[in-house]
Order: C-alpha cells, then structure tokens, then sequence
C-alpha cells in the first residue's frame, strides 16, 4: 500500500512537471508579441525583430563587434534574434554582449 502511495505521488509529479514545462514552452511562442525573422544581406545574414507586425529592430550586423560583420549563418542571425526577442518579452535589457556571442557560439569570422 506504501509503495503504490509512493508511486502515485512520482507519476503526479512527472506529469505536473512536464506539464508545466511544455506549456510555458507554448506561452512563450504564442503569446510573445516580439516576432523574428532572418533576412539575407550581400555578404551574410541579418535580423529584424517586430513588435505587434510593427519594425523594431533592423540589425544587418553583428551586434557587440566593433567592425561592420555581418552574421555567416542564417542560424546565428536566428539565435541572436531569438535572445533579443526573449530579452525584451522578458523586459530585459536587449543590447547583446561579446559573452552572448561567445555562449551562442556566434562566428565572428565567415569562411567564404
């Protein structure tokens, strides 16, 4: 009788738990007003960030970088869009710093 007590309060709590995690996944996408998107510039890619189908943000450069780069990969625009999005949904600060990058593994050198 213990055991079954034991394992119906595990199973509970899986549940509630991964309950929880997949729907503040879902919040987050559905809710968030800050929208992405990856545009294509001559040598890279940049981003944008709109806000209620209204531009925000254009960034065609790597930001933190002290020369004009632009990003080598459609996916590192996409990963810093993605942090800035989650910073201002977040009210959070949204300048990106060099420790940013390095924690995205941002390249800052195109091989192309």
């Amino acid at each position: 009788m213990f055991r079954r007590k034991i394992i119906l309060v595990l199973v509970v709590a899986l549940v509630l738990t991964s309950g929880l995690y997949m729907a503040n996944s879902d919040i987050f996408e559905t809710s968030n007003p800050y929208k992405t998107e990856v545009f294509k510039v001559e040598n890279g890619f940049g981003y944008q960030i709109n806000y209620n189908s209204k531009l925000l943000i254009k960034q065609e450069y790597i930001p933190a970088v002290q020369l004009n780069k632009t990003f080598c990969t459609e996916q590192d625009a996409n990963s810093v869009a993605q942090l800035v999005s989650k910073k201002l949904y977040n009210k959070e600060n949204p300048q990106i710093t060099l420790e940013n990058l390095n924690q995205l593994n941002i390249a800052l050198n195109c091989n192309n």
